[in-house]
């Protein structure tokens, strides 16, 4: 006889594995195993069965939600894996991905709104519950979300930044700079250094620099401190003195609630406050994301990210495989 599913194997705290696959013919030799797996019973194809099976099911609801920069995974255990072909920004729409998993025996689940991914990541999970299911399920899944858009990948885009460093502390060489925390997280988005200032707490300075790095072909460009309530911090100022727009000063997100976001001819200018060079992420984490994957940042969007804007500052940091930045 020939097995009809996947027999999965688990080990716990080991391993959980596929012991035997569909299409497999069972020998005699084969039914110790099936009973230390707890199996007494099995499907198999001995004649003509109605439904389609899981792997098929499987294959055709995770194609019907399937978008750009996107591919599949073979069936394994019945359930089909979507991955991402490029490092981008996941969008779920929440709404659309609970109405399809209200479609009787089927189940869809994914990663968290705007959460950011690398080529080869798992983005989203497709199956049904039983073993086979009826066609006119399919038909109305691959119908009623196959032009929804449930998920999809803003890639992040080739972008040149400038970095100003503030602070006469670091301009006089009193304390080292710091700056290459900042360098470190635009590299592994890919972004690309246009330059780098480092200047002291004077607003045309910081005025100077930061239209120096336009001027030599920054797409963006991101100062760092001196955005508190000091008499000193005069980065904001600085920003402003360029022409800039300030969009919004501070976030309800810790750490950085500092944070500033200003646009000077269409191209953006992040104040960052000096928690980035303490804290592994903050504000600048969620939001560089945004702008980096062709996102418009505004006010409301900020206020947004007071539910689940607070980081717990774990012992081990498991960011961005959290919840924080990721609220609504």
């Amino acid at each position: 006889m020939i097995l009809a599913h996947d027999i999965t194997e688990i080990i716990p705290g080991k391993k959980k594995d596929v012991a035997f696959r569909k299409g497999k013919i069972i020998e005699a030799t084969d039914i110790e195993r099936f009973l230390d797996l707890g199996k007494r019973h099995l499907y198999v194809f001995d004649h003509a069965i109605e439904g389609v099976h899981e792997d098929e099911a499987g294959l055709r609801i995770a194609r019907a939600i399937l978008g750009r920069h996107m591919e599949l995974t073979a069936p394994k255990e019945g359930k089909v894996m979507i991955t991402s072909t490029v490092d981008g920004l996941f969008k779920v729409n929440p709404e659309t991905l609970y109405e399809l998993n209200r479609v009787k025996d089927v189940l869809v689940s994914t990663l968290p709104n705007r959460y950011p991914v690398k080529a080869g990541d798992r983005i989203a999970s497709a199956r049904i519950i039983p073993l086979y299911i009826d066609e006119k399920a399919l038909v109305r899944v691959e119908k009623g979300w196959g032009r929804k858009k449930l998920i999809n990948i803003a890639p992040f885009r080739r972008t040149s930044v400038g970095i100003v460093v503030t602070g006469s502390e670091v301009y006089e060489g009193r304390i080292p700079d710091s700056s290459h925390i900042v360098e470190n997280k635009l590299t592994n988005y890919g972004a690309g250094i246009t330059g780098k200032a480092v200047v002291t707490d004077d607003i045309d300075m910081i005025k100077d620099a930061i239209l120096e790095l336009f001027s030599r072909g920054a797409d963006m460009v991101i100062t760092t401190a001196g955005l508190s309530v000091d008499p000193d911090d005069v980065t904001r100022e600085g920003i402003e003195a360029t022409g800039a727009q300030t969009l919004f000063y501070g976030t309800p997100v810790a750490p950085g609630a500092m944070f500033l976001l200003a646009r000077l001819d269409g191209k953006y200018i992040l104040g960052v406050p000096a928690c980035v060079y303490f804290n592994k992420y903050t504000a600048l984490d969620i939001i560089l994301v945004r702008l980096l994957a062709g996102e418009k940042v505004t006010k409301a969007d900020v206020a947004k990210l007071a539910y689940g804007g607070l980081c717990m500052h774990c012992d081990v940091c498991r960011y961005p495989a959290c919840y924080f930045g990721k609220g609504l």
